[in-house]
């Protein structure tokens, strides 16, 4: 991954508009290789990427920021009809970040009132030693209006356990610095899930905000 310096945002409407080809795609189907899983291209007309067997993600604990001043625990469990979209990344992300939170925006703005008011955005830092609850709070509220969490995992153990049961991947530099820039290799992966916490469908990097929203309706809307 090419380093450069971390993307400023000061609005939702000036987040990058360009889309990177998804290098990071490669670490997803390794990732569900060593989970012993098995990738299935999409069929029919609904874009994305689901497992065989998918992934149960109940009963991960975080801490969320995203409301009041001390955390909360909460899960990715989202109440019955609603679903979680979750992502892993970190704030200091130079590009595939900012813009999937972009793209996660306009879907959820095409999704309309009703259905917007159900998708919960989760956002779990890869990079807890430079990403506080505050700061990640502030991040994504260039993005949402509400309706998401800001996450952070109780410890590193915590986090790895979390990523593994996703099956992401994520690598800091040996040499990292949390008071020097350094940037986080990590699996660029969106995860829909249901409200019996199955991830029912993957959505990677470079997507456009047309996949997102029709994979969201159709898990709000699907019996």
């Amino acid at each position: 991954m090419a380093r450069s310096r971390p993307t400023t945002l000061t609005s939702p409407k000036e987040a990058p508009t360009l889309r990177p080809i998804p290098l990071l795609l490669g670490l997803a189907a390794a990732a569900t290789a060593l989970a012993g899983v098995v990738l299935v291209w999409p069929s029919g007309d609904l874009p994305g990427l689901t497992r065989d067997p998918a992934p149960e993600v109940s009963g991960l604990t975080f801490l969320d920021h995203s409301v009041g001043d001390e955390p909360r625990e909460v899960d990715l469990l989202p109440p019955p009809g609603e679903v979680t979209v979750a992502y892993f990344g970190y704030l200091g992300c130079p590009d595939m970040c900012p813009l999937t939170m972009g793209d996660l925006r306009v879907a959820r703005e095409q999704l309309g009132a009703d259905l917007a008011g159900r998708t919960t955005v989760a956002f779990i830092t890869v990079d807890p030693e430079r990403d506080d609850g505050r700061r990640i709070r502030d991040y994504l509220g260039f993005f949402f209006d509400g309706g998401y969490l800001a996450l952070r995992a109780h410890d590193d153990d915590a986090l790895a356990t979390a990523a593994d049961r996703f099956g992401v991947r994520y690598e800091l530099p040996a040499d990292a610095d949390p008071d020097e820039h350094y940037e986080v290799a990590h699996t660029a992966i969106t995860y829909v899930i249901d409200d019996t916490g199955t991830i029912v469908r993957e959505l990677p990097f470079g997507a456009p905000p047309e996949d997102y929203t029709a994979v969201l309706r159709a898990a709000l809307t699907d019996p």
